[in-house]
């Protein structure tokens, strides 16, 4: 079994979306020929935990959990637990704000050693890093570099597009852009391959960074068949009389606001809308509105739910709800959950701008997709709904299971190996 070190910041137990694509790498890709050495932080900053997770790493699994010099948590609650940060949690916010790339930068002094006595140990043949947070991506170039092994960069989300921007065009920093930039350029240079969870992604470093195309792969989120009914097992129906419900999972945020929902719930009648029930499973951010106060409207919101659960209630929804800001390169973007609705074999009703995560749900004829803003085409569609139900959806695209993803990732570290062998001849 060949060795690799898969560096992570986030990993179970910790929570969240980004941790499920290096946990599932983790369980699979021992089935193709390559083991990895797991670095990530011991004391984690991410806003949630979610043990569940656990079950999937397989127990010969070797994780090295290096600690941090990062505060934790990064901001104390305002007296009376207001969702607000207090004084020296602002004060930490706006140094953590100052920190290049990220505040996670201050993991790297702590976890430069451990990394390194960790390859060196299991005599890994590779590195490889993904992100955010972007500073992990300096410490696996580092590792790389001190011991001669390919570097391969695995972008969960764009660097120097949309993430840069704080995914508000408001809030680019000319000067910060302009580092990044830089930064993200002087890795791809070092990397043998770079990976993006959008194939947009790829393109879009291609064109900012030259290369041949071989150097970039796209290499998609996924759905795990474990976490999901057998595809021979038909999916629930509604029944005649209740509530149709909506489900959302996920962050609520700027980018993932739930205004264009509301507004196009807004357009049916009252009576209309008590054929109508939210859900929303997940964390928000201060500002979003959660709940719009429609008459007959029932909205229900659990809040952060662990991963299992959540699945759960997926295939018992009638319609799962993908929402996406119409923002300069979110057209780029293509959200996890997209794949694991595509599992739950629900329809989706992707409320985003035309680009990588519409076509996935029209190429899938996964349900529909309406743009940020076309209120009218909602309200229409809701209305129409209520008197024909969308149906369930056939199985999902082998393409996006996370084992055929793990056989893929294999597949780079073997080329990612050749080609550093290549380029030191």
């Amino acid at each position: 079994m060949r060795r690799f070190l898969l560096i992570s910041y986030v990993f179970p137990p910790a929570g969240g979306g980004g941790v499920q694509r290096p946990a599932k790498f983790a369980k699979y890709i021992g089935r193709f020929g390559w083991e990895p050495v797991v670095v990530t932080v011991k004391n984690p900053s991410v806003p949630s935990r979610d043990e569940s997770l656990l079950k999937d790493l397989p127990p010969e699994l070797i994780v090295r959990r290096l600690p941090t010099l990062e505060p934790s948590p990064l901001a104390e609650p305002a007296p009376g637990g207001g969702g607000e940060p207090g004084p020296v949690g602002r004060l930490k916010k706006w140094v953590a704000g100052k920190l290049f790339p990220d505040r996670h930068v201050l993991w790297i002094p702590l976890a430069l050693p451990g990394a390194l006595r960790a390859a060196r140990r299991h005599k890994v043949e590779a590195v490889m890093v993904t992100a955010p947070p972007f500073s992990t991506f300096m410490l696996g170039a580092a590792v790389a570099r001190r011991l001669d092994l390919p570097l391969v960069l695995d972008f969960r989300d764009e660097w120097s597009g949309y993430y840069a921007q704080g995914f508000s065009p408001s809030a680019e920093d000319s000067g910060r852009a302009e580092r990044v930039l830089h930064a993200e350029r002087r890795l791809v240079d070092q990397a043998a391959r770079v990976i993006g969870a959008s194939d947009a992604y790829c393109r879009r470093f291609r064109h900012l960074h030259g290369w041949q195309e071989e150097k970039y792969v796209w290499i998609p989120n996924g759905y795990d068949p474990d976490d999901f009914p057998p595809a021979d097992q038909p999916p629930s129906r509604h029944r005649p009389g209740e509530r149709l419900k909506l489900l959302y999972t996920g962050t609520v945020f700027a980018v993932t606001s739930l205004d264009p929902l509301w507004a196009g719930l807004a357009g049916l009648d009252p009576d209309k809308r008590r054929h109508w029930e939210v859900e929303i499973c997940g964390r928000a951010v201060p500002g979003q509105v959660l709940d719009p106060g429609l008459e007959g409207l029932t909205v229900s919101r659990p809040g952060y739910l662990d991963h299992d659960e959540v699945i759960k209630r997926m295939t018992r929804a009638d319609v799962l709800v993908l929402t996406l800001a119409d923002l300069p390169g979110s057209q780029r973007v293509i959200p996890g959950k997209v794949f694991e609705y595509l599992a739950a074999r629900r329809p989706i009703l992707a409320l985003v701008p035309r680009g990588e995560a519409a076509a996935i749900v029209n190429g899938c004829q996964a349900g529909r997709v309406v743009e940020p803003g076309n209120t009218a085409e909602l309200t229409k569609l809701l209305e129409y709904w209520l008197d024909d139900p969308p149906p369930a959806l056939g199985p999902p695209p082998e393409q996006f299971s996370r084992i055929n993803l793990a056989g893929r990732l294999a597949e780079v570290l073997e080329q990612a190996v050749v080609a550093h062998q290549e380029a030191d001849r």
